[in-house]
């Protein structure tokens, strides 16, 4: 049943692509009119759509050459066919609109009807935003967040966390961009540090064969490093993911929680779309939720930012997700914003504090355009009220 529907999705959803491809490559055919690179356009065009799908479907398979390569291809295409279509909607937007009203003037409107150079535009357009938004995400930011937690640690008056999420470690993000993120850490001296889900890009093969785990290992953290299974590990194989990276020195939190060295609580649940992929539902948060010393801190891991209302109802100090990545693109970042209550930074709901992350890594384009990758490091303050 749960493959006759990931199939029924996967169809429906390249049935969608076709047909906006195509909208957008008769656009351009139309623009460029009669001349020689015509039909090379159309075959060039066509061939980087279809590496989009392709490289999907190989990203599922063994970790070759060709695979990478196509995944690679295809991904950066999303991106460029992203503004690509956006482009081409608000120009065919302008004319109609000019059509109905006249209301640009004569230059510019013959620069609107002048094809090749509108299709040279575009092309410029789409190409610059997604070299820029490679540049954007291929540099994280640290983003310090300052809490104050009405409670009292023994020996403690800060504690100094730092929250990674959704590397998405596999075909497009390798070893190098995680011995980065390792340094980044370590530069920052954490008491802790945690990863709240999709560390894995649903294939852990490639993780695996680029011998990803050890890098981890130099993670230094005095009170440890934990994490949470992301819907990216459930759609590929979870327990293969967390077996691995466990050997690591990283400790999941599977829908349970634990005391850590006389400091805090660390509560880590399941991602709520598990059942979709495996069969099985999380916990409820009130199964999940075991806390014997509530005078000390609290943190709850969570990779969708959901359920705040129920949250806030328990003695939790700090909720921490990832999942949205801010839209990643623009302008998803305002999709998002509807979906989540906070689907991106800080807020406060009772006593509880609530972050979610942009995340490190980047799903499909290694492109972010809406928002900055970061990595969050939290300086708690213990005051007592």
């Amino acid at each position: 049943m749960k493959n006759y529907a990931i199939l029924i999705f996967f169809s429906i959803v390249s049935i969608i692509y076709f047909f906006v491809n195509y909208y957008v490559v008769s656009r351009g055919a139309k623009a460029l009119g009669v001349s020689f690179f015509t039909p090379y356009y159309k075959w060039i065009y066509w061939i980087l759509a279809f590496s989009f799908i392709i490289g999907q479907i190989l990203e599922r398979g063994e970790p070759t050459l060709i695979a990478r390569i196509v995944t690679h291809i295809g991904s950066v295409w999303l991106a460029v066919f992203l503004y690509l279509l956006l482009f081409t909607i608000a120009v065919d937007f302008l004319n109609l609109l000019n059509n109905w009203l006249k209301i640009i003037d004569k230059p510019l409107s013959s620069v609107l009807t002048n094809g090749q150079m509108i299709f040279i535009a575009g092309w410029m357009f789409a190409l610059s935003i997604a070299g820029a938004g490679w540049l954007n995400a291929r540099y994280p930011t640290l983003k310090h967040v300052d809490i104050v937690v009405n409670k009292k640690v023994p020996g403690r008056d800060e504690l100094t966390v730092v929250l990674g999420t959704d590397l998405h470690i596999g075909a497009m993000i390798g070893k190098k961009r995680i011995h980065e993120m390792v340094q980044k850490i370590n530069s920052q001296s954490p008491d802790i540090v945690l990863f709240a889900g999709d560390l894995v890009d649903h294939n852990p093969r490639f993780v695996k064969a680029a011998n990803i785990g050890p890098e981890f290992l130099s993670i230094q953290a005095p009170l440890g490093v934990f994490a949470v299974a992301g819907n990216h590990e459930f759609i590929g194989h979870a327990e293969t993911s967390i077996e691995y990276l466990q050997q690591f020195g990283i400790t999941y939190i599977r829908d349970t929680s634990v005391f850590v060295e006389n400091t805090l609580t660390i509560i880590g649940r399941d991602d709520r779309e598990r059942r979709q992929f495996d069969g099985v539902s999380r916990k409820s948060l009130d199964s999940v939720v075991h806390i014997t010393y509530p005078e000390l801190p609290v943190i709850l891991m969570d990779h969708q930012p959901v359920e705040y209302a129920q949250v806030a109802d328990y003695p939790v100090d700090l909720m921490v997700s990832g999942h949205t990545h801010k839209g990643q693109l623009w302008p998803f970042g305002y999709i998002t914003s509807l979906i989540y209550e906070n689907d991106f930074g800080l807020m406060q709901k009772g006593s509880t504090w609530f972050y979610t992350s942009s995340g490190y890594g980047t799903w499909g384009p290694p492109i972010r355009t809406g928002n900055r990758p970061e990595l969050v490091v939290f300086h708690i303050r213990f005051q007592e009220k």
